[in-house]
């Protein structure tokens, strides 16, 4: 807890801000009062989830349901306006550390202390799973302790977010050790995987250890589907429990009443009147709600009292509210990216060879290479179940041509699907097992043989004619790759670099380093142009990277520094590599990387729409782009004449395609049609192709 900074915010909503109490996954917190002086803690949303059609909706559904679960062990929420011009939203403040702060912080707890965060958890559960709904997100960081017991937080936050993920590029899942093999499976969340999630946090109460280790989070989540939890340090008295909670199926474990039966029911209805906390972590408590009333008592207004504990009487609080948008809704651009489960396949074969192949070893790079629709496709690599025709809407995924266009590769979380999309026939799919959030868009060599996509544990690399597979680069996350015109070079945008060198070349002869060059940020996709003389990397939340590839080597050309918070992909390079487009506020804009100098402006004519993607088709000379609109989830597809930025007449009820794709000579245009939840290929007139599955 520290004094606000004069750049930070002084009031949201009827909220006064006193003090700034740290940041966690949703954003900015900060110690607030409403006006009779009750304390709140007041989250500062990021932009990423506040322009989040999906999370906006499901949040505010969740916030409705709120007093139907509230419970005498859950903050209760208190307000929020995700319309704002500085988004926020509001729960009681609880003067307490985590669960996994104090267990870090003074050590595991004892038996009697571990039974009293169960009794708790457990109570409220029960009251949550009453009303049919689960909580999704139980761990030790959203179980805050103070000196009543244990509060369980994120109620809503918790749904909203898992039904409308926004996860920065490159990140895997938070912390895979607490989610329910069902669930990490691609299932639902059920009453069940909350008590998986609830043996975990026990376990770590009273071991402090993740209940399936540590390391990579492809190995957590192998051991989370296939290996037993790591009892060792559990009390006797309460390892069966904890044992049960974590059984693999959910059918096997307790229900929320079941726990609280076999501890001897809720807890009394009074606050214990000794601390139930040792005394170094009844110190810790102790010293947090002193700094809470340090802080809060100087800056109290009138005689409203800082008691913390007011927010959690009976009756304390009407209903949350949500404070309406006035006027017209901020035009903040956003690539809108969505995890509603992570698939996890890790059975069988691993994905990596042991040796890196030379691009010779893997079949060589001549004209006797085919990988086309219509060439060869290791057997190897082929289907063993039906696939995937329909995504719902907000999965997460990618698209992306082969060199020929005859062959659409679909980049989920999990895996990568090569269709033949003329003739609606799979072709192939490569598992991933150290997945990324989002997907990486996968990037074909020149040939078609090769495919390439990025990992957690660097670019994955595919020889598509023999089904053999490598990793290139260091075990670090690779946000993205992408092949150079002429196939000698593999560029990976990498996650880190102690230089900031962030942009990686290898030679694809024998798949060494061969530069390493310099920018200021991650890059979530990277483009060559056509000729090769230019490459240009997306920033993760940044600007657009360009290098100009010249006779002695490649040097930065340029940064444009100012888009709209959209994704890393959502720009577009001209084939001579003399422009830019992207998104900047209401439109497209071309820019001249050089000198940022902007050379044209493609505005749409729809006003209440915010655009989220843009390409370039050479081939039709359109620009096009993926427009969405604010609270109704709807949309459509633009175009314009490249020439003079006028508005294409491509007729009535155009698709709306999100993300999409344009083929390599400019003359289709893939995407995933939102009112339908299939795949689809289009002319540049915008005349339907081809649709997968059909």
């Amino acid at each position: 807890m520290r004094p606000l900074n004069p750049d930070e915010p002084t009031r949201l909503g009827e909220f006064r801000l006193i003090a700034h109490l740290g940041s966690g996954g949703m954003g900015r917190v900060y110690l607030g009062a409403d006006p009779r002086g009750r304390p709140a803690a007041v989250t500062v949303v990021r932009a990423a989830y506040a322009v989040d059609l999906d999370f906006r909706a499901r949040f505010t559904r969740e916030a409705a349901l709120a007093p139907r679960m509230r419970n005498r062990f859950t903050p209760p929420h208190l307000g929020h306006d995700l319309s704002a011009p500085v988004p926020w939203t509001a729960t009681a403040y609880v003067p307490g550390p985590t669960l996994r702060a104090l267990v870090r912080r003074t050590g595991p707890l004892p038996a009697t202390a571990v039974t009293t965060v169960a009794r708790g958890l457990a109570e409220t559960l029960d009251a949550v799973h009453s009303t049919g709904a689960v909580h999704r997100g139980l761990t030790p960081s959203t179980v805050l302790v103070d000196a009543h017991g244990p509060r369980l937080i994120d109620f809503g936050v918790s749904r909203a977010v898992d039904g409308a993920r926004l996860t920065r590029p490159g990140e895997g899942v938070g912390r895979p050790a607490y989610l329910a093999p069902e669930h990490l499976s691609g299932g639902a969340a059920t009453p069940p995987s909350d008590l998986f999630s609830l043996g975990g946090a026990l376990l770590f109460a009273a071991t402090g250890a993740d209940p399936f280790g540590e390391g990579q989070p492809s190995d957590v989540l192998y051991r989370v589907l296939r290996e037993p939890p790591a009892l060792d340090g559990v009390p006797g008295s309460l390892r069966p429990l904890v044992a049960a909670c974590l059984d693999k199926l959910p059918e096997n474990r307790p229900t929320a009443q079941e726990v609280l039966d076999h501890l001897g029911g809720p807890l009394p209805a009074e606050p214990p009147s000794a601390p139930w906390l040792p005394p170094r972590a009844h110190a810790v408590v102790a010293e947090t709600e002193e700094a809470y009333r340090s802080t809060a008592a100087p800056q109290s207004e009138g005689t409203a009292s800082p008691d913390p504990w007011a927010a959690f009487a009976p009756g304390s609080h009407p209903a949350p509210t949500a404070r309406p948008g006035s006027g017209r809704r901020r035009r903040i651009a956003l690539r809108v990216v969505s995890l509603l489960g992570v698939v996890v396949l890790l059975a069988g074969a691993g994905l990596y060879a042991v040796a890196l192949p030379a691009w010779e070893a893997a079949g060589g790079t001549g004209a006797a290479r085919d990988c086309s629709a219509s060439g060869r496709i290791s057997e190897n690599l082929a289907l063993t179940g039906p696939p995937q025709v329909m995504f719902p809407t907000g999965v997460p995924l990618e698209l992306s041509f082969s060199p020929d266009g005859t062959v659409l590769a679909v980049s989920q979380v999990d895996r990568v699907t090569l269709w033949d999309w003329e003739a609606s026939r799979p072709l192939a799919r490569i598992d991933n097992e150290a997945a990324t959030v989002p997907p990486t868009p996968a990037a074909f060599s020149p040939d078609g043989c090769l495919l390439a996509y990025g990992t957690l544990d660097g670019a994955a690399v595919t020889d598509l004619g023999t089904g053999r597979a490598w990793t290139v680069g260091p075990r670090q996350p690779a946000r993205s790759a992408a092949f150079s015109p002429d196939g000698t070079s593999l560029a990976v945008g990498v996650q880190s670099d102690p230089g900031a060198r962030f942009l990686h070349l290898y030679d694809t002869e024998d798949w060494k380093l061969t530069s390493a060059l310099p920018g200021s940020g991650s890059l979530g996709a990277i483009q060559y142009s056509p000729d090769g003389t230019t490459v240009a990397g997306g920033e993760v939340d940044g600007g657009v990277a360009v290098w100009r590839a010249e006779d002695d080597g490649i040097d930065p050309l340029g940064l444009v520094s100012e888009r709209a918070g959209v994704g890393a992909d959502a720009f577009d390079i001209l084939p001579d590599g003399s422009g830019v487009l992207l998104i900047r506020s209401d439109r497209v804009l071309l820019v001249e990387p050089e000198n940022e100098r902007v050379l044209r402006e493609f505005v749409p004519d729809d006003e209440d729409h915010f655009l989220v993607d843009v390409a370039y088709s050479e081939a039709s000379s359109r620009v096009f782009a993926a427009l969405l609109a604010p609270g109704t989830g709807s949309g459509s597809t633009m175009a314009w004449d490249y020439r003079d930025a006028a508005s294409a007449r491509l007729g009535q009820d155009l698709p709306r395609l999100f993300p999409l794709a344009l083929s390599p000579d400019g003359a289709r245009l893939a995407g995933l049609r939102a009112d339908t939840g299939d795949l689809a290929v289009y002319d540049t007139d915008l005349s339907l192709l081809g649709v997968i599955g059909d």
